[in-house]
């Protein structure tokens, strides 16, 4: 910075009789002159600002209020050098959680822009041409285009209605089953399958079912399934291949355990081709069983892909008992073999068990 002492005369405006101090008696050397009206009233970046490109040559421009040639007299000062200059501090972190503040960008005027504005649409945008977005398809950029004028139009959703037409019913079950059927993860299932809203209500062995007739219509056809079937015994597995059956099964594995000494084991897989197989004394049937009780033609087994199960049907005279309970006879109804299942041959009470246990592989 230029010292008061190399002021070789005081500027003008300065008050009579005063003089810079230390300054002698002589002419101005040199092209710089002080400034006019007083150096306090220039702004600080007027003597911040580097000099012109020609005084970094001389290697000993010495910053000054104004621009001008160096001083012929006084001690050189070091050549301020813009290149050597330090950078600018970074920015300070943004703290963890704070949202960073951006400054909105401003799109010149005919900028071709890639989205609408929603709010123009609605008479509303403050921003007007400066606006980020486009305020119409002429201003939107041509890759852009397109997509606006294809889009398909929709329609806003009316769900006012929807209370009016809720309701509510009570879906009881056996009382043999309340404690395997109205469980956390069957309603967990039954929500999942209907979309209706249910509460378990064990005091009353039913469950409360609230939604669309439609709802209540489909939650009741799936837990009467569920009952039927599970009539001859109930678990998880089996609940949740009646409600969320898997059609992914290619085969079954079929395995019969004797339960009784003149009963030999007996395992057979199952196919969308191949799919039945049939149990009796006649000669066609693929199981063999000699007894007193047992019909020439006692019973099928039949694996059914589309459902991810494995069915038996009663075709015997004197019945067949799964889990101690006779199933529906000649044939009217399939009911669900599941894994760890009893199949008997001749009703249980009458006589000892005969018949298998059984195990399902499906794959």
């Amino acid at each position: 910075m230029a010292d008061f002492a190399n002021w070789l005369y005081p500027p003008e405006g300065w008050p009579q009789g005063q003089q810079v101090l230390g300054a002698p008696q002589a002419q101005w050397q040199g092209d710089w002159m002080p400034p006019v009206n007083g150096w306090q009233q220039q702004s600080f970046e007027s003597w911040q600002q580097p000099p012109p490109a020609h005084h970094f040559d001389s290697g000993d421009w010495q910053p000054s209020f104004g621009f001008g040639a160096p001083h012929a007299s006084g001690p050189s000062e070091p050549a301020f050098d813009a290149r050597a200059a330090p950078a600018p501090a970074p920015p300070a972190p943004t703290p963890p959680g704070a949202v960073p503040v951006v400054p909105p960008q401003r799109f010149l005027p005919g900028t071709r822009k890639r989205k609408l504005c929603v709010h123009h649409a609605n008479g509303n945008c403050r921003y007007g041409a400066e606006c980020n977005f486009a305020h119409g398809v002429e201003d939107l950029a041509e890759d852009c285009q397109e997509a606006v004028t294809q889009k398909p139009k929709t329609e806003r959703m009316d769900f006012s209605g929807l209370e009016a037409g809720r309701l509510t019913k009570n879906l009881t079950v056996p009382q043999d089953q309340v404690d395997s059927v109205l469980t956390a993860a069957t309603r967990a299932l039954l929500v999942e399958v209907t979309g209706a809203e249910i509460e378990v209500l064990k005091v009353k062995r039913a469950l409360e079912v609230t939604g669309t007739a439609a709802q209540l219509e489909k939650a009741e056809k799936a837990l009467q399934r569920v009952v039927a079937h599970c009539n001859w015994g109930a678990n998880d597995a089996k609940i949740r291949s009646i409600l969320r059956p898997r059609v992914d099964y290619k085969s079954a594995r079929v395995r019969l355990a004797s339960m009784a000494p003149g009963l030999k084991d007996f395992n057979r897989t199952l196919t969308a081709d191949k799919a039945t197989f049939s149990i009796g004394t006649d000669a066609t049937c693929a199981l063999k069983v000699k007894g007193p009780l047992v019909s020439r033609s006692h019973a099928v087994v039949e694996f059914q892909p589309e459902k991810g199960s494995v069915y038996i049907v009663d075709t015997s005279t004197n019945g067949t008992f799964l889990n101690g309970k006779r199933l529906p006879p000649k044939a009217s109804a399939k009911v669900m073999l599941s894994h760890g299942d009893e199949l008997l041959l001749q009703d249980p009470t009458h006589a000892a068990e005969f018949g298998y246990m059984v195990n399902v592989e499906l794959s």
